[in-house]
């Protein structure tokens, strides 16, 4: 797609150590002039001075986001405040600023705000999360779709399904979790919980066009960002296992649900999916 705005875009990315905003920022420094925030998301008065020295930009990306489901658990008032009340403080300031040249507002958010269920879910599907990560991210969401009429700018909001990020080492994040489990424990039989389920991963690549696409066109509202496939965990496990330990692995009968998404609404938009392979970029960061 043809860059739509001349001189280049201004765009202004806050959570700049992020996994996805380093990756976005490389693939496309050439499309953009980035403007990096480097600042606590919780701290409007440091971001206000920021917005005012920097009051030419056109499109502003949150990044910003406590992504660990067990690091939600742990400091649940944190989460609510850096992953809904701090967006919406954001929100609010840049609205109340009247930035003559801005246009678009994007919030990244997760496929954890869903019910878990056996059809693809859509952008309408129930969403009734089963953790804390995912309560704070609908609560941000929510808050978006009943209050996006008071704003004089279009806000999007781009809910990324499961991908896999080999530089993350934290608890709280499958693959990395499945990892280290097989690669610490020592005993020869490892038996895992509630995994029969089907999850859908994206490719980092793929959210990056994804992304790409929702700032350039300024979408408003919701959109999944997913492949739209299924993979079983099970096969995850089994195929980290064999390139690991090889140990005697275990599941129990349960099945909560799968997530699994559908990406029509994004498509429909001109977004184009890329094929790949999960199991292949696991294996070549293994």
């Amino acid at each position: 797609m043809k860059n739509q705005f001349n001189p280049k875009p201004i765009v202004a990315y806050i959570g700049t150590k992020s996994f996805l905003a380093r990756k976005f920022v490389s693939e496309y420094n050439n499309k953009f002039i980035f403007k990096p925030v480097r600042l606590n998301i919780c701290n409007t008065k440091k971001i206000s001075k920021w917005l005012k020295k920097n009051d030419n930009i056109n499109i502003f990306i949150n990044f910003a986001a406590i992504t660990s489901v067990s690091q939600c658990e742990k400091n649940k008032q944190k989460a609510i405040n850096v992953n809904c009340n701090s967006v919406i403080s954001l929100l609010n300031l840049i609205n109340k600023l009247k930035l003559k040249n801005f246009k678009y507002f994007l919030v990244l958010s997760s496929s954890h705000v869903f019910k878990p269920c056996k059809n693809l879910l859509n952008e309408n599907s129930v969403k009734k999360p089963t953790n804390y990560y995912g309560i704070t991210k609908l609560k941000l969401e929510n808050y978006i779709l009943t209050n996006k009429k008071k704003y004089n700018y279009k806000i999007g909001i781009g809910r990324i399904f499961n991908y896999y990020n080999s530089e993350v080492k934290k608890k709280g994040f499958f693959v990395n979790d499945v990892i280290k489990k097989l690669s610490v424990y020592k005993q020869k039989k490892i038996f895992f919980k509630n995994i029969n389920t089907y999850r859908d991963f994206i490719s980092v690549k793929n959210i990056n066009t994804a992304i790409y696409q929702m700032i350039i066109l300024n979408l408003a509202n919701d959109f999944n960002i997913c492949s739209g496939k299924n993979i079983f965990l099970p096969k995850i496990i089994n195929f980290i296992n064999k390139k690991l330990k090889n140990k005697i692995i275990y599941f129990d009968n349960k099945n909560l649900g799968n997530i699994v998404g559908s990406n029509k609404k994004l498509l429909n938009k001109g977004w184009k999916l890329k094929r790949f392979n999960f199991l292949n970029e696991i294996k070549n960061n293994l």
